[in-house]
């Protein structure tokens, strides 16, 4: 039987692979029997949710993120060149020459593409990670927010190929080639909403459980050149579009991310492992947020949990 009261919508940011964050707080959710009832997802948070969404559970998400990372396909990607240039792990003299040389070619690159990372690099992890089905088929309903590049506009994908929705949704700018879906020619949802709250609202979402997995604007930052100005004052703007954002949110989870770059996939499993920790301190206020018969379906769960755990019965009445 279908629900049809309130909905509860989850709001999946942007963070590159800090968007692994986002399998473990799902594992908590369901965990919890906390249902889920409709995903809007902003590039990495797309990523993860849009396989959600079309029946994967989180155990199977992480396992097949973990089965990309030892594939050829990732070793041979300019994506691994680039997240080991940033990565704080050891590396010897070899590694960093070949780090450095690679890296200086995919820049010199980018001053005649529209791109430093090749496109095939990104879409080898989609679809190792997507099946090839249409938006309106997910297990879950799904809502992949992207960018009009020429209008400056937000496009919220929900129908179409899952595939491209989140190749759309996740192709950064200037690291990735924009996607071109018709007239709209798009980037990363991130650049109109980092954390999509609006989208998830918009959706039909009474309640909103909003993920944010973006870095903390920095205290502490050399700003001495024209290039440093200029990424400060990107970083400002998007830091107070996101919290503007989140101000509409239920519940906000915030996973203990730190300040790991966007590629640098070397702590996958740490990951993982934050995204459950900030789920389940926060369970006490996603409880709350509910709808009033979700709550009580949740409690009376808690109880027969509790009931058929060994050493426990029922109170004895007489």
């Amino acid at each position: 039987m279908r629900w049809t009261g309130k909905k509860v919508g989850l709001a999946l940011g942007g963070g590159g692979v800090r968007g692994l964050a986002h399998i473990g707080v799902m594992q908590v959710l369901e965990k919890e029997g906390i249902k889920i009832d409709l995903i809007a997802g902003t590039s990495a948070g797309a990523l993860i949710g849009g396989a959600y969404a079309a029946g994967m559970t989180p155990r199977e998400i992480a396992a097949k993120v973990e089965s990309y990372l030892q594939s050829s396909e990732f070793e041979e990607s300019a994506i691994r060149s680039m997240g080991l240039s940033f990565s704080t792990g050891p590396k010897n003299f070899f590694e960093r020459a070949q780090i450095f040389a690679r890296n200086q070619y995919y820049l010199l690159k980018a001053l005649f593409r529209p791109s430093i990372l090749p496109a095939e690099d990104f879409q080898s992890l989609i679809h190792y990670l997507l099946p090839e089905v249409d938006i309106r088929d997910t297990r879950i309903p799904f809502y992949a927010v992207s960018t009009d590049l020429i209008t400056g506009r937000q496009v919220v994908l929900h129908e179409g190929s899952l595939r491209q929705a989140v190749l759309a949704s996740s192709s950064v700018p200037g690291a990735v080639e924009p996607t071109r879906l018709g007239e709209w020619l798009l980037a990363d949802g991130g650049v109109t909403s980092l954390v999509p709250v609006h989208a998830a609202r918009a959706a039909g979402a009474d309640v909103v459980i909003a993920v944010t997995v973006d870095r903390d604007l920095p205290k502490d930052t050399d700003i001495e050149t024209a290039k440093d100005v200029l990424y400060r004052a990107g970083e400002i703007t998007a830091n107070a579009l996101e919290t503007a954002e989140l101000q509409n949110a239920d519940v906000v989870i915030r996973p203990a991310v730190g300040d790991l770059h966007w590629s640098d996939f070397s702590r996958s499993q740490h990951l993982i492992k934050v995204g459950e920790d900030a789920a389940r301190a926060s369970l006490e206020k996603i409880g709350s947020s509910l709808p009033f018969a979700r709550r009580l379906s949740r409690f009376a769960r808690r109880l027969l949990r509790q009931e058929q755990q060994p050493g426990n019965r029922h109170p004895d009445l007489s």
